[in-house]
């Protein structure tokens, strides 16, 4: 079927693997609904690569759980057959990951490598895209992804990859639904009614040739339908063949066809004939995943039980994927082999970092467990519950960890259920019910005391010195920590040395002792050593946040290493937290669009959990409250649903200080003192100088008879409390925070409050440049500057009027060309706004400009309704 309205897709694909051949990598990816043809445009595409052009394709398939890796293995066994070379089954994730970009990358010939149908890819393979995109401009590739965009949940973790790979490197193609006039021009000798034809199908190019290929007497009503009708029109033997392939997501080996069908020729070319099927190799397959579905539903299921019971003996006879196995086991409702396969196919999961794909095969296995003793259902359940950790998935953790525990329990293995408990206490604290983490964590110290000192009474005592360290409990993370260091050390267990000593570290650092920072540089040390990257993460992100308030600059390198080994070692479970503290870093450092783009992009992810993302609401919230932006409330209030139940001071704090700077520039004193009340009472008993001298500093403001202790405080609050507001500005500007500066200098004389305010209206700050415009007046000053214009500071990043209306439109998601319609512009006049637009807010692409919007305040909810309609005033 001739390929229409495609070309404007091929052009730009085509444009990608030039500047792929001659400059830098690119990546495409490309979306649209399940039949719209995203395969075929990708088949025309490579088929017009020039001489020279390697193309490598790998495929994710339909299957209960996706095969780990699966599209990657064929990228490589495709180079390694192309090159002559030996595949490479014993390599790492890692040392794969590094071997594949080496031959993507100069000087090998130029590559496009195609990974379809993504929204079914494992977490492991979506690491490699990762991988991949985050180095797409060292290498001679292009890469092309193809994916269903209907398919895309908010949760669906693709859409995070796509979120996160933006860039003048990688690009969005969608392949829309056929138009009226297509389907026509397809349609023309075919004896069919176009238009009835696209009312059916609604231009989804495979429907439309599915109904123009059935038989002029039936008016296929959907794609079952259509296909159904080909398969009627099939010899027995035909059918045969066609159903066992269905029963097969991906492809078929003709070799598997043989050996359940015997000779398959004739029938599997009748198919092909049909237009059911076609020849991949030496392998058979549907030419849509929706053809396949509509044949394997007409099998009934007895029959297919069986089918899949023989095609799972065949499959174990040739040692074949073990995500292969455990679908057509489940298929079969073969229960012995289930148990035997998927808890292995969970292992191989998790070993390959693909953690989610683990945690349903554990669940497979699990919903089959009855046959099994006590201990293996305990084993059975307590590997999920630690998958389920992995995944931050906590409430099928708690579930699976309470069942094992109780199972441990009657067992009377105390290990085990200690191991459990610790898991117990660690999603306690994940959840925010941080009151009930220690109950567990305890628990499991007494039972593993009862036993000889080892390694897991290390990991108990380092997991008890990090809640007191989350909790500020100083003397409590310090005793356990060195407790776990010393059983650490003398059983050889580097993994816990490098927690243990990340937790001293982070204890001393924060709360004002010597030596915080050696000892988490300990600890990143051992963890790169001994190549435990999670462990590495962690130190990074603990340095990060800890060094944010007190030495920007040290705290900036850390971030710019942290961030980039995090995204080298795929530990991706840690670059949100680090990435919103760099937006705290960048609001702190005055950097304010910076800081809000940072904040709002790692806000838009569906996948983090509420202690992640409360850096950024905090940071994001702040400078919204300086610019005197709308909206404030709104963020801190989710800020508050999270942090105030915990009652932890490193949650709670941080947010009650906004609170109370935010009422604070109301001029709401009453509600000062309380939000710095709550905040206080938090950090009694606890010590965090930072934390506690900001608190202290706005329940001042509130009370100015209040005494405060200044041993208690960090040293620029103590001052500005004691009323230095020379020695406050001295030290702010030591740190490099110049909104801090201005507010200190904002209590001096009125050479003083000239200097806050110029600094006040550099940074585009609102409230607190009136205050200091009011204070210069009741001084007497004159010739006060009147700042921007108010259009001006409601619009920061300097846009005009006409820019906000096309960034509005963007935030909808309109084309150049609808954009063009709805404001009587020409397209040219369009790209010259949007191209304004990305300089202006210092992005590169069109996502990126949406969440800036956001981020700084420039479009609002509801706003961009309102824009829709500007070009007609």
């Amino acid at each position: 079927m001739e390929l229409l309205e495609r070309q404007t897709q091929l052009e730009e694909l085509t444009r990608h693997v030039r500047e792929a051949g001659t400059n830098a990598g690119e990546i495409a990816f490309v979306g649209g609904e399940a039949g719209a043809g995203k395969s075929v445009l990708v088949e025309q595409f490579t088929r017009q690569a020039g001489r020279g052009v390697r193309v490598l394709w790998g495929h994710c398939d339909a299957l209960q759980t996706s095969r780990v890796l699966g599209p990657v293995t064929e990228v490589l066994a495709a180079l390694s057959a192309a090159s002559g070379t030996a595949g490479a089954p014993s390599l790492s994730r890692e040392q794969l990951f590094s071997r594949l970009l080496e031959r993507l990358s100069p000087p090998n010939p130029l590559s496009i490598v195609v990974l379809e149908d993504l929204h079914w890819a494992d977490e492991a393979t979506l690491d490699f895209v990762r991988f991949l995109g985050r180095r797409i401009q060292r290498t001679r590739c292009l890469l092309i992804v193809t994916y269903r965009d209907d398919e895309l949940t908010p949760a669906h973790p693709l859409r995070t990859v796509l979120g996160e790979l933006t860039g003048e490197h990688a690009a969005r193609l969608r392949v829309d639904a056929l138009s009226l006039a297509a389907v026509e021009q397809l349609a023309r000798g075919t004896g069919r009614d176009a238009r009835r034809v696209h009312e059916i199908s609604g231009g989804n190019p495979f429907f439309v040739r599915e109904v123009l290929s059935a038989p002029l007497d039936t008016v296929p009503e959907t794609v079952r339908d259509a296909v159904l009708a080909r398969l009627m029109q099939c010899s027995v033997a035909a059918r045969e063949v066609t159903e066992l392939v269905s029963l097969v997501p991906g492809k078929t080996e003709l070799s598997l066809a043989r050996a359940l069908l015997g000779d398959v020729g004739a029938a599997a070319d009748e198919a092909v004939t049909r237009g059911l099927l076609r020849y991949h190799d030496e392998a058979l397959a549907f030419r849509h995943e929706l053809g396949r579905l509509a044949v394997e539903s007409t099998i009934q299921r007895a029959r297919a039980q069986g089918l899949h019971q023989d095609i799972l003996r065949v499959l174990v006879e040739r040692g074949a994927d073990l995500s292969q196995l455990v679908h057509h086991a489940s298929h079969a409702q073969d229960v012995k082999a289930l148990l035997e396969y998927a808890p292995r196919a969970a292992q191989h999961a998790a070993h390959a970092g693909a953690h989610r794909e683990a945690v349903a095969h554990l669940a497979t296995a699990l919903r089959h467990a009855d046959s099994l003793s006590a201990p293996e259902r305990a084993r059975l359940l307590e590997s999920h519950a630690t998958e389920c950790d992995t995944t931050n998935q906590v409430s099928a953790c708690l579930e699976s960890a309470n069942q094992a525990l109780t199972l441990w329990r009657e067992l009377g293995d105390t290990a085990g259920q200690a191991r459990v408990l610790l898991l117990l206490g660690r999603q306690c604290w994940k959840s925010g019910e941080t009151t009930l983490a220690d109950g567990p964590v305890a628990e499991a110290i007494a039972l593993l005391e009862t036993l000889s000192p080892g390694r897991d009474l290390a990991a108990a005592y380092s997991a008890r010195s990090q809640l007191a360290m989350l909790g500020k409990r100083v003397a409590e993370a310090l005793e356990f920590g060195q407790r776990a260091l010393d059983l650490a050390v003398a059983s050889g267990d580097h993994a816990v040395q490098a927690h243990a000593l990340n937790n001293i570290g982070t204890t001393l650092l924060c709360s004002g002792g010597q030596g915080g920072i050696e000892k988490l540089e300990q600890s990143l040390a051992v963890s790169l050593e001994h190549n435990l990257q999670r462990h590495a993460g962690r130190a990074y992100a603990n340095l990060v946040a800890s060094l944010v308030p007190q030495r920007s600059r040290l705290a900036e390198r850390y971030l710019s290493e942290g961030t980039a080994y995090c995204e080298a070692h795929n530990v991706e479970e840690l670059l949100p937290f680090i990435r919103a503290w760099a937006a705290r870093l960048a609001l702190n450092q005055g950097h304010w669009e910076k800081a809000a783009r940072a904040a709002a992009r790692e806000l838009e992810r569906a996948d983090a959990l509420a202690w992640e993302r409360l850096p950024g609401l905090v940071a994001l919230a702040l400078v919204r409250a300086r610019r005197g932006d709308p909206g404030v409330e709104a963020i801190l209030d989710e800020a508050a649903r999270f942090a105030l139940p915990t009652r932890e001071l490193l949650r709670v704090g941080p947010v009650a200080a906004a609170r109370a700077e935010v009422a604070w520039y109301l001029g709401d004193l009453k509600r000062v003192a309380e939000e710095a009340a709550a905040g206080l009472e938090a950090a009694v008993g606890h010590r965090d100088p930072w934390i506690q001298g900001e608190l202290a500093y706005w329940r001042r403001r509130a009370d100015p008879a209040l005494q405060v202790d200044p041993e208690l405080v960090a040293e620029p609050y103590a001052l500005m409390i004691e009323g230095d507001w020379e020695g406050a500005a001295a030290a702010w500007q030591q740190l490099g925070m110049p909104y801090e500066r201005a507010l200190a200098l904002a209590d001096g004389p009125e050479e003083a409050l000239r200097e806050s305010l110029t600094i006040l209206e550099s940074l585009g700050a609102g409230p607190l440049t009136a205050i200091v415009r009011q204070r210069l007046r009741m001084a007497g000053a004159r010739g006060i500057p009147r700042g921007p214009r108010a259009s001006t500071r409601a619009n920061p990043a300097g846009l005009t009027s006409r820019e906000v209306q096309v960034l509005a439109l963007l935030v909808r998601g309109h084309t150049n060309s609808e954009l063009a319609n709805r404001l009587h512009l020409s397209t040219k006049t369009v790209e010259h706004h949007i191209s304004s637009i990305l300089e202006k807010l210092e992005v590169h692409s069109r996502t990126e400009a949406v969440a800036a919007a956001f981020g700084l305040g420039i479009v609002k909810a509801g706003a961009a309704g309102e824009a829709s309609g500007a070009g007609g005033r």
